[in-house]
């Protein structure tokens, strides 16, 4: 794995800001997690982008390390801007640092993630489509937040992701998705 470069001030700049378009379009504008607005208004979302062109788990965990320390920090996204990699080998890379911390869940969100290309579109098969960030990302929630949500919980978030995708349209989706990774594309392209 590689040092860590100086992160280029512009770089970082764009990342968070496409991130956050993804967060507020997509997450909170189609609203698929019902606790995202009120996390983001709120300040519990911490962002950090990391600027190796090769995933490095530690820097992640000393991430997680700051996040536990802050009471209120429920959610941390984990950005990788220079990283290009495969879907699985991304998915790889959110298991070790789930192992690393466990305090800390780790969710993999990936560009390259689409819906299902045959067969309906379910709530489970939803859930990758709806994880396709403008960049490779680790979204770390705290495990304590998590406890009491799985079960129907998780199973009526899923159901209700489902129902508003399909009445909304999953071109509609797909559509911003690829807008806002275009705009990320552009926007690294003038960097």
């Amino acid at each position: 794995m590689s040092a860590a470069a100086p992160a280029p001030a512009a770089l970082v700049a764009e990342a968070l800001r496409v991130n956050a378009r993804y967060v507020e379009e997509v997450v909170i504008g189609w609203g698929l997690c019902p606790w995202a607005a009120r996390a983001w208004n709120d300040g519990q979302v911490t962002q950090r982008v990391f600027t190796d062109a090769e995933p490095d788990a530690a820097p992640v965990a000393a991430f997680i390390d700051e996040l536990g320390a802050k009471p209120d920090a429920a959610i941390g996204l984990a950005i990788f801007p220079r990283v290009a990699c495969t879907v699985g080998a991304w998915e790889r890379f959110a298991e070790r640092v789930r192992r690393a911390r466990r305090e800390f869940l780790a969710a993999a969100f990936h560009p390259e993630y689409a819906p299902p290309a045959d067969g309906p579109l379910d709530a489970v098969r939803l859930v990758p489509f709806i994880r396709r960030t403008p960049d490779p990302t680790l979204q770390l929630v705290r495990a304590s937040l998590l406890a009491n949500l799985r079960g129907p919980v998780s199973d009526d978030v899923g159901r209700a992701n489902h129902a508003t995708v399909a009445a909304r349209g999953p071109a509609a989706l797909d559509a911003l998705l690829t807008a806002i990774r275009r705009d990320r594309d552009d926007a690294y392209s003038r960097l």
